[in-house]
């Protein structure tokens, strides 16, 4: 995949903060092409209410001239700062993420860009319901944006082992993460946090002693750290730097200090949905994890998966 194809969908009234110039210059040194979506929610209350007033009947006219003239400003003031980028705009009326879902198969988008991050959330970091409907159910990888506009020099690729037959979505994160520390000059951390989930049940049922635990325990971190470092081997002649990092623990708690300590300025995340239910790679704790990165988050989809809202 790459990044030339762009779609950055902005709430009405909502301002272009610093924090989309993280996205934006990654956009203007590909040269690429984005179209700022506005979705304008239809509120099916006023039509019921047009029934007694006519004074309703134009007034999602009225609004999407507005909103189209704030996307034409915006434009201008962005091809100020990127005069690589090549900018387009469209106004969609419905549900926010299914019509941005749809605008993102429109134009054959490669990534959707969006800020998710309010201050009037409990938590400004906390991600709303249209980020989380999007990473569940669109096919495109969904670049979740962070408040520091910083220059991207850190980025994390979080890897899973815990089923086998994800191999080939493994290689498409891997691959991902390398195109973009390629573009944006960045250092890359493979990291893999796992812990040894049978270590009560070894203790109670095997009949192994604390040293023995302690053995199989090494066996395994030897063998995931060289499984680790083999899935950069495809990529020995890239120009990224690359890194492997083992961590031991909950991954809802390691991931998050080690992404809060490095300074990790991007983490790329893949999920999946299971037996119907969205769920992440990482299993069902990277969800919970989302709340707790105040950085940037990639989140990308396998190759077979296909949105319920385009089909």
């Amino acid at each position: 995949m790459n990044f030339n194809q762009l779609l950055i969908p902005i709430a009405p009234e909502q301002p272009l903060g610093d924090s989309f110039h993280q996205a934006l210059r990654c956009a203007n040194s590909n040269a690429s092409q984005v179209t700022l979506l506005m979705v304008i929610e239809e509120l099916a209350e006023l039509r019921e209410i047009a029934n007694h007033s006519g004074t309703t009947l134009d007034l999602l006219d009225k609004a999407t001239k507005v909103y189209h003239a704030e996307l034409k400003q915006h434009v201008l003031n962005l091809k100020a700062l990127y005069s690589n980028v090549k900018f387009s705009t469209q106004i969609r009326t419905g549900i926010p993420f299914i019509e941005i879902i749809k605008s993102a198969k429109e134009f054959q988008s490669k990534v959707i860009i969006i800020d998710s991050h309010r201050s009037n959330k409990e938590r400004a970091c906390q991600s709303g319901s249209t980020t989380r409907h999007l990473m569940r159910k669109s096919e495109i990888p969904i670049w979740s944006i962070s408040p520091n506009s910083s220059p991207i020099r850190n980025v994390v690729a979080a890897i899973d082992f815990s089923n086998q037959d994800n191999e080939d979505f493994t290689d498409k994160i891997i691959s991902l993460a390398i195109e973009f520390c390629t573009l944006t000059g960045a250092d890359l951390t493979l990291c893999h946090a796992w812990r040894l989930e049978s270590e009560g049940f070894l203790r109670k049922w095997s009949g192994y002693t604390e040293l023995d635990i302690a053995l199989v325990a090494k066996k395994m971190r030897t063998d995931r750290a060289m499984r680790l470092k083999s899935l950069l081997m495809p990529y020995e002649n890239s120009l990224v730097n690359t890194k492997v990092r083992l961590l031991e623990g909950d991954a809802r708690s390691v991931l998050p200090q080690f992404v809060e300590k490095e300074s990790v300025d991007v983490v790329i995340l893949g999920s999946l949905s299971r037996s119907g239910v969205a769920g992440f790679l990482m299993g069902n704790t990277a969800e919970s994890m989302l709340n707790q990165l105040n950085c940037s988050v990639i989140t990308l989809k396998p190759d077979a998966f296909r949105s319920p809202v385009l089909s």
